[in-house]
C-alpha cells in the first residue's frame, strides 16, 4: 500500500497531461503510444508501436524529449531515431528516456512514427508539469487522470495538438531546411494550434520542392536548392507566413485559399 501511494505521490507532484495524438487522423494504421514507469528518483517513458493493419510495415520512430534551458530559455530537443519492421497485429516497444522524479520545469515526450515513404502514421505526446494551455489543448478538467497510465492516453477526438512540427523530408538540403524553421520555430515560441508539416516531394527532372502546410492549407511552396543563403531566407519566410497564419486564427479571421 505505501509503495502505491508513493507511486501515486510522484505522479500528481510532476502532474501529466496526454493528448490522444489526433486519433482521427493518425493512429490508424499504427497506434503511438507512451508509456509511464516511476519510481521514487527517475520516471521512465517507453514508446511503442502496435501495427493494426494486415500486412508488415517498415517504419522510422522518433521519441523527443523537449525542454526550455532554464538559464537562456531556450528551447532544447534530443531525438532518438530508428527504424523497425513490424508484423501485423504486433506491438513492439521502439526506444525509451528518463527524468527525474524531482522534476518541476516543463517537459514534453513526443512520439512519432513515419511510413517508409515518411508519412506520418502514429503521434503520441506527454507534457510533464502541464501549464493550464496545456490542460486545455488536452480537454483534461481533472488532474486525477494523471493517476494510471491508462488514465493518461484517454481517447478524445476532440483533442487539440499544440506546437507541432512534422518533419517529411526526402534529402539533406530537406533536412536543412527543416532544422532552419524549427529552430525559429521553437525560438519565437509560436506554439501553434495546428499542425505544421514540412513536406518535400518530387518534382520535374529529379528536383524537389518543400511544401509548408498548416493543418490542411499550403502556405507557402518552393523548389529545394542545397545553397544555405537560400534555405536561411525561405526558412525566415515561412516562419512569418505561419506566425501570421496563427495571428489570423486567433484574431477570428478568416483564411482565404486562393486557387
Amino acid at each position: 500500500m505505501f509503495k502505491l501511494q508513493q507511486h501515486i505521490a510522484i505522479l500528481v507532484g510532476l502532474f501529466f497531461v496526454s493528448f490522444s495524438g489526433a486519433s482521427q487522423i493518425y493512429n490508424t494504421q499504427v497506434e503511438a503510444k507512451i508509456d509511464i514507469d516511476a519510481n521514487s528518483e527517475f520516471v521512465e517513458f517507453t514508446g511503442s508501436a502496435f501495427n493494426k493493419t494486415e500486412i508488415s510495415q517498415s517504419l522510422r520512430y522518433v521519441l523527443s524529449v523537449i525542454r526550455k534551458d532554464p538559464q537562456t530559455q531556450k528551447s532544447l530537443k534530443k531525438d532518438q531515431t530508428g527504424r523497425i519492421v513490424l508484423d501485423s497485429g504486433r506491438k513492439q516497444n521502439l526506444s525509451k528516456t528518463t527524468i527525474s522524479a524531482n522534476e518541476i520545469e516543463r517537459v514534453i515526450i513526443l512520439l512519432l512514427i513515419y511510413s517508409v515513404d515518411n508519412t506520418l502514421l502514429g503521434m503520441d505526446r506527454i507534457v510533464v508539469n502541464g501549464n493550464e494551455a496545456d490542460r486545455k489543448a488536452a480537454g483534461e478538467n481533472n488532474v486525477s487522470a494523471a493517476l494510471s497510465q491508462d488514465a493518461t492516453h484517454e481517447e478524445d477526438d476532440g483533442v487539440l495538438l499544440r506546437g507541432i512540427v512534422i518533419e517529411e523530408t526526402k534529402t539533406k538540403p530537406g533536412r536543412d531546411f527543416y532544422n532552419l524553421f524549427y529552430t525559429e520555430y521553437l525560438k519565437y515560441n509560436i506554439n501553434g494550434e495546428k499542425i505544421v508539416t514540412i513536406k518535400e516531394t518530387l518534382a520535374l527532372a529529379n528536383n524537389t520542392k518543400i511544401e509548408v502546410i498548416v493543418g490542411d492549407t499550403k502556405i507557402l511552396e518552393f523548389f529545394v536548392r542545397p545553397q544555405p543563403d537560400y534555405l536561411k531566407t525561405l526558412s525566415t519566410e515561412a516562419i512569418k507566413r505561419v506566425y501570421g497564419y496563427f495571428k489570423d486564427l486567433r484574431e477570428g479571421k478568416f483564411i482565404v485559399k486562393h486557387y
